[in-house]
């Protein structure tokens, strides 16, 4: 069966990105609540997406990502790898230019939007799978990550530096992070 796994809307609420348990990301049309395109490119689940503008990243199951170009033809533009189990979690900085990605191996990778052939930052401080993390509207480069059942904790990370600035030990996993705007 072809499962929906997870769903994001592209910062205009155009386009809907659903990702599948047989390893493709659709794009659906709002306005004509179509399908317009599948991306291929993983080989197991897709548990995680983020939209940057027109470039789509992709985590799996298979412990990659893949950013896809959504204007052009064959999609996949970049493969990143470092994680060495399923992709849980995928946020933008709000710029644009730098990728957080989490784990079920309980890392946390910074990726440069420029340099995609390694992360800029490992952080390793989680003892759960990294499924929550949320740029901060209000502070470049300031990063909340979220730890699942194990580790209880958020953490709060200059990835300027690359150092974790405060915690939070919230007593019960955290699944989701969304920072206020005001």
């Amino acid at each position: 069966d072809n499962i929906i796994t997870v769903v994001n809307f592209n910062q205009e609420g155009t386009t809907l990105g659903v990702g599948t348990n047989n390893a493709d990301v659709e794009l659906w049309d709002i306005a004509t609540g179509s399908k317009t395109r599948t991306l291929k490119g993983h080989l197991a689940r897709v548990g995680s997406l983020a939209w940057n503008g027109k470039l789509l990243a992709s985590g799996s199951r298979d412990s990659s990502i893949r950013l896809h170009d959504t204007r052009t033809p064959h999609g996949v533009v970049a493969t990143l790898d470092g994680h060495q189990q399923e992709v849980c979690g995928l946020k933008w900085s709000l710029d644009g230019a730098q990728l957080a990605s989490g784990g079920n191996d309980n890392l946390l990778h910074i990726w440069d939007s420029r340099q995609r052939h390694e992360p800029r930052l490992r952080l390793s401080a989680h003892t759960a799978a990294v499924k929550a993390i949320g740029w901060s509207p209000h502070q470049s480069g300031l990063l909340a990550s979220g730890g699942g059942t194990a580790d209880r904790t958020i953490r709060f990370w200059n990835t300027s530096i690359g150092e974790c600035v405060n915690t939070i030990d919230t007593k019960s996993q955290i699944c989701s992070m969304l920072w206020s705007v005001n």
